[in-house]
Parts: C-alpha cells; structure tokens; sequence
C-alpha cells in the first residue's frame, strides 16, 4: 500500500474529528492491533492451561516426561497404540501452545517497547 493509499483512507477519520491528524491515527491503530494481538494469543494460552490444568512450562515436562514412559512402560501393543494416539494429539496441542506463548510474548513485548 503506498503511502497515499494509506493518507486516502485515514484523512475521513481525521476530517470527522475521530484522530487528530493522520500520525495520531496511524499510532491509535497500530496499538489498537496490537491489543487485539495480545487479547487473541492470550485466550489460546488461558484456553490451554484450564484444558490442561497447568502452565506451559509443566505441560512441556509433562509431555517429555509421558513419552519417554511410553517406551519403558509394561503396556500391550494396543494399549501403547492407544497412548501414543493420545500423546500426538497433545503434542499437536503443545506445538499450538508454544506458539501461541511465544507470539504472545512477542506481542507483549512490541507493546512495553511502544508504550
């Protein structure tokens, strides 16, 4: 988007009194995305420390801990067909989780550094 684009779509928001100049709505929208940023990654984290009932940081020593036991377990073929189903489908919910911690630190960041 060039920057005429950007002056075009922002000068009705100024010319109504919502910002007072385009600097003004440029840095009002920046910080408002990156509330919005924050709110987002910061429900997935909550959404996974009460489907888990802990934090990352004991969901990964957890995670390590269960696969490591799966191979030194007494557990049947099925039944260790059965646990490692269930371990890849936490594991996917590991990987969604870090990265959602980590985007979320990265956002939160980005704000203490603005703000």
């Amino acid at each position: 988007m060039n920057p005429t684009t950007v002056t075009t779509i922002i000068n009705p928001l100024v010319k109504i009194g919502i910002f007072k100049n385009v600097e003004d709505a440029a840095e009002k929208l920046v910080e408002d995305y990156i509330y919005r940023q924050i709110d987002y990654y910061h429900s997935i984290v909550r959404k996974m420390e009460r489907k888990y009932g802990m934090d990352f940081a004991r969901f990964t020593d957890y995670i390590k801990e269960r696969a490591k036991n799966i191979q030194s377990s007494n557990l049947s073929p099925h039944q260790k067909k059965t646990t490692s189903q269930a371990i890849m489908i936490e594991e996917d919910d590991w990987m969604d989780w870090k990265v959602a911690y980590e985007m979320l630190n990265s956002w939160l960041g980005l704000k203490n550094n603005r703000i």
